[in-house]
């Protein structure tokens, strides 16, 4: 039972019936797409993509096109079109920043958001292995169906609550295939330009006394026996532990010295967005994961949301500004910045 306590695919009830239609009004000028995929073991996987149709008579700057894309890692509750409203009032917002800091600006950003296994669409059970799996499927198609060789692509994390320790997990194993594909064939796959945890978990302790506060329930109890074991400081310090291994490579290999093979990847900046009201997620979690990436020598930083709960960090216009303005700052060209 403890994969149906954790991973609440269910709740609330017909969550898997929802249809991008349903809210589409809500999400204009929007459109949101639902595309296809299968995971590493083959799982089908269902993914919905969103972006604001070019206008007619937008014309680009130069044949050389910039994309972002914003890959969301949801919560453990409810549908992936549920959040739709959410995400394409952070897309409107970003894409009239941008046009705002400069009209020359031809950036494209486009918001894919990923069902786990056993939500909405996607076919199995939800559990950590699986999702793990998931994730890195994900990302690759990502990278594989946004690469063209006239666009400059950049990609940015974003996890939401237990997508947060998903988000943060799957980047470091992307690292390792961006690092180790890079040797092997002088080429790149696109970088991770930034992390965004909003409202973060810390471990799969915390989060079942937080689903389950009532003292008399016996979920509480027995976090030890949990076979999920999702850990966003751990995935910092996995974070940590990568960034340590590969300068220490890139000091003894001359090849990187010399530049023969470009730039080695990093560790992308990480943004922590806490809800000051969070009714699921204690607050005190952002600032020991904060304290812990300091403490690990990352670069990250933290936006509190005054009166936001657990879901209501972006929609307050404090915590879409401090969304807005890190992916811009992370994912700006030389000449933009």
């Amino acid at each position: 039972m403890q994969n149906k306590l954790l991973y609440l695919s269910w709740l609330p009830p017909f969550s898997r019936s929802d249809k991008i239609s349903d809210y589409e009004a809500e999400c204009k000028p929007v459109v949101w797409d639902e595309k296809r995929i299968r995971s590493l073991d083959g799982t089908k996987l269902a993914v919905c993509e969103g972006r604001i149709p070019a206008s007619e008579d937008r014309k680009p700057a130069s044949s050389r096109k910039k994309s972002v894309v914003i890959c969301y890692f949801q919560g453990n509750g409810g549908s992936t079109p549920l959040r739709l409203p959410l995400l394409s009032h952070f897309l409107r917002t970003i894409s009239a920043k941008s046009k705002s800091i400069s009209s020359l600006d031809q950036t494209d950003y486009t918001v894919v958001a990923l069902s786990y296994r056993g939500y909405w669409k996607s076919s199995g059970s939800a559990n950590q292995s699986g999702i793990e799996l998931d994730a890195q499927a994900f990302l690759a198609w990502v990278a594989n169906t946004y690469s063209a060789p006239d666009t400059d692509l950049q990609i940015v994390l974003w996890g939401h609550s237990l997508g947060s320790a998903v988000a943060s997990s799957v980047l470091s194993k992307y690292l390792s295939r961006q690092a180790s594909e890079q040797n092997a064939t002088s080429t790149n796959l696109p970088s991770i330009s930034g992390l965004i945890l909003e409202a973060p978990i810390s471990n799969i302790k915390d989060m079942l006394i937080s689903l389950y506060p009532q003292k008399w329930l016996p979920y509480r109890y027995l976090w030890p026996f949990s076979w999920n074991t999702w850990c966003t400081a751990t995935a910092l310090e996995q974070l940590a532990d990568w960034r340590n291994q590969n300068e220490s490579l890139t000091r003894r290999d001359s090849d990187y010295l010399s530049g023969a093979h470009g730039e080695s990847p990093s560790v992308p900046p990480i943004f922590i967005l806490s809800a000051e009201n969070d009714e699921v997620i204690p607050p005190i979690v952002a600032g020991q994961l904060e304290k812990k990436g300091q403490e690990l020598g990352l670069y990250i930083s933290r936006k509190d949301v005054p009166g936001a709960m657990h879901t209501e960090g972006p929609m307050k216009n404090d915590g879409r500004e401090a969304l807005v303005n890190f992916i811009l700052r992370n994912t700006a060209s030389d000449r933009d910045k």
